[in-house]
């Protein structure tokens, strides 16, 4: 049997991501899609892991597609349950733990929305994930996103902001692991330095990456027929 597709969402977004960017592909996928923006009862991105797989089926294969916080998860998934997993794709997302300096800035993003709620975080945050030619020529998505997850829980962004503040470092677990991984970057993100990623892989012949072109941190909305293509790719590589 094939393994199940598990799509996990990113930071300041929910499942409903995966609308924008499933409609005409994976369509010979068997899919789960959690949706945890809302949760407010994970101290941890362990705890992210531990909760969502309890929401999979047992007994069966999964390959993991993470967004950003999402494939801190997928990561931690790997970590817990090697033998469910058979590869994991990690879209604009990264091993490493926060440094200091992130830290510090987490906390005020995390003092920020509990001073002023979701609604205003949001409003502030969606076009910073974009390179800033693509947010000028589509002002119309940016406020169709932001209208979108104005809704997600003060409570939730909060919890997630704390839980990737103490996420464990797993560039080790990366660099030692057997289980395939593709990591796909933007060549202009700013919050994932490619270089950061390309020296963890090093020598690692086990995984790849893909550095996407005048793309930042939403390749499935900045470049979607490239993010897919080399997605299917390393897909039917695991099937083969």
């Amino acid at each position: 049997m094939n393994p199940s597709l598990v799509l996990l969402h990113g930071f300041g977004e929910d499942a409903r991501i995966w609308d924008d960017f499933i409609p005409g592909r994976f369509s010979n996928q068997t899919m789960h899609i959690p949706n945890y923006a809302d949760w407010s009862d994970c101290m941890t991105i362990a705890e992210y892991a531990r909760k969502i797989v309890d929401t999979l089926p047992q007994e069966q294969s999964f390959i993991l597609i993470g967004h950003s916080m999402g494939g801190y998860i997928a990561l931690e998934l790997a970590k817990q349950f090697p033998q469910q997993v058979q590869g994991i794709i990690m879209l604009h997302s990264t091993p490493v733990a926060d440094s200091a300096d992130k830290k510090l800035q987490r906390d005020k993003t995390a003092a920020f929305i509990q001073e002023h709620g979701s609604e205003k975080f949001i409003r502030s945050f969606v076009a910073n994930l974009f390179a800033p030619e693509f947010v000028v020529a589509h002002r119309n998505l940016m406020e169709k996103l932001a209208d979108r997850y104005v809704s997600i829980s003060q409570a939730g962004l909060v919890a997630a902001t704390l839980a990737m503040k103490v996420r464990a470092d797993l560039g080790g677990f990366v660099q030692s692991a057997n289980i395939p991984m593709l990591f796909v970057l933007g060549e202009k993100d700013p919050l994932i330095p490619t270089d950061s990623i390309v020296g963890i892989l090093e020598g690692k012949a086990q995984h790849k990456y893909v550095i996407l072109s005048a793309v930042a941190h939403q390749g499935c909305y900045e470049a979607p027929e490239e993010t897919y293509a080399v997605i299917n790719q390393f897909i039917n590589e695991i099937h083969a």
